[in-house]
């Protein structure tokens, strides 16, 4: 009896670790600093490429998925993230396998709907301020 309580305790174990997922690294084509082929957690499937921008200088850091082992969607990517310096894309490069084969793909849409969420509240922001001294000019004009 203590045996079998004792495998469906490892058994319990096993099923609560988080899933990960696989990353392979890729020979870089020209002009990449970096490339990785992801199996998320969740099971997605994508390359994460890190190249340099053409116009600015900068690097653009996309996760893009890939279906049937081809890669698809390239101008529909998972996210794109700009850095301005080869470290410093290197590293966000890096943390964005990382959270991809550990958590998936739900924690980068979340992020990325956070961040969109955040992009148009600031917007707001932006318009009420400009309305609200639109309405302070118009009330001193007034009174004056």
């Amino acid at each position: 009896m203590a045996r079998f309580k004792h495998g469906l305790a490892a058994q319990a174990a096993e099923v609560a670790q988080a899933p990960c997922g696989s990353v392979r690294t890729c020979m870089p084509y020209a002009g990449e600093l970096a490339r990785h082929r992801v199996i998320t957690a969740d099971g997605h499937d994508y390359v994460v490429a890190t190249t340099r921008v053409q116009g600015d200088g900068g690097f653009v850091t996309g996760a893009y998925p890939v279906t049937r082992g081809y890669l698809v969607m390239v101008r529909q990517p998972l996210c794109e993230l700009r850095d301005a310096n080869a470290a410093a894309a290197h590293e966000r490069h890096e943390q964005l396998v990382r959270v991809l084969a550990e958590a998936g793909v739900q924690l980068v849409r979340a992020r990325r709907a956070l961040a969109a969420r955040h992009h148009s509240e600031r917007i707001e922001l932006a318009d009420v301020r400009i309305v609200r001294a639109a309405a302070s000019e118009a009330a001193h004009a007034v009174l004056a």
